[in-house]
């Protein structure tokens, strides 16, 4: 598709060279624009911060890093927020 622009408000056709350069332009706007929606769309589905550390949590609570890690800060301090605030039933 040839394109224009206006120079001294006069319809002028792109040259090869200008061709070529937008095309580029528009292949990096596009592939900006997929990486964001890519971004956008990837954290809508992952579960929420709370939901995943409640995860995090549980498997380590269940022992699927091993026993060592409960002995971990992130382990005793999270234990020690669930137990000063149990979950309503």
């Amino acid at each position: 598709m040839t394109r224009y622009h206006l120079i001294n408000g006069e319809r002028v056709q792109f040259t090869a060279e200008e061709e070529t350069a937008r095309d580029a332009e528009e292949a990096a706007w596009a592939a900006e624009k997929a990486a964001k929606e890519y971004s956008w769309t990837r954290r809508e589905n992952y579960s929420s911060i709370p939901n995943q550390l409640d995860q995090l949590y549980k498997d380590v609570a269940a022992g699927k890093f091993g026993e060592d890690a409960k002995t971990g800060e992130w382990f005793v301090g999270i234990t020690s927020v669930k137990t000063a605030n149990p979950k309503p039933s």
